[in-house]
């Protein structure tokens, strides 16, 4: 994956203080104070610093329900973290590949459950083996049984749901810091 920068990208990067911020608002959103807190910085000086980071692309700005947090754009993610959005890539494809497979299984379930073996009435000189054949594929029960298949397709569903729910957390970053968080935030300090 190839990141490009630009003249302000350059220019938001060449300050200690905002690679600071960024590397601060790699785990989550914040707003200015929660950044002026960790980084023990005047609230004056960080929002100007993220103005600069605005406008070079790398900070976006949200407002949710009364509070302005500032998270990471993808182009600052791509620079902090390079190989993180191919890992959320990675696992969102492969929830849909083993969806499909899902889809496929339960569908040869359904096949099984009413699967016996009538493939129409032989013709020619044939005609004895297909009948003696059909004999003893219904005589044998060569059918599987439907849950030989839903069982792969349960424990597949498992898989491809938790790779769902860890490719959208690592897309949608926690808005506030939980207490574990808090707390090995706290340590660092």
């Amino acid at each position: 994956m190839r990141v490009e920068l630009d003249k302000k990208s350059l220019f938001a990067l060449a300050s200690d203080t905002r690679l600071d911020i960024l590397r601060s608002l790699q785990p989550m959103r914040r707003t200015v104070t929660q950044l002026a807190e960790s980084l023990n910085i005047d609230k004056a000086a960080v929002h100007r610093h993220l103005k600069k980071l605005e406008e070079g692309g790398l900070v976006k700005r949200y407002e949710e329900h009364g509070f302005v947090y500032y998270g990471l754009s993808w182009k600052a993610r791509d620079l902090i973290s390079p190989n993180e959005n191919t890992r959320v890539i990675v696992m969102l494809s492969s929830s849909w590949i083993l969806s499909i497979l899902i889809v496929f299984l339960v569908l040869a379930s359904l096949a099984s459950v009413g699967g016996d073996y009538n493939f129409g009435p032989a013709t020619g000189k044939d005609s004895q083996q297909a009948t003696d054949w059909e004999d003893q594929a219904v005589g044998s029960q060569d059918t599987l049984p439907w849950f030989v298949f839903i069982a792969p397709a349960v424990a597949l569903a498992a898989v491809a749901i938790t790779l769902a729910l860890m490719s959208s957390r690592a897309i949608l970053r926690p808005k506030q810091p939980t207490d574990e968080a808090k707390a090995a935030s706290d340590d660092h300090s």
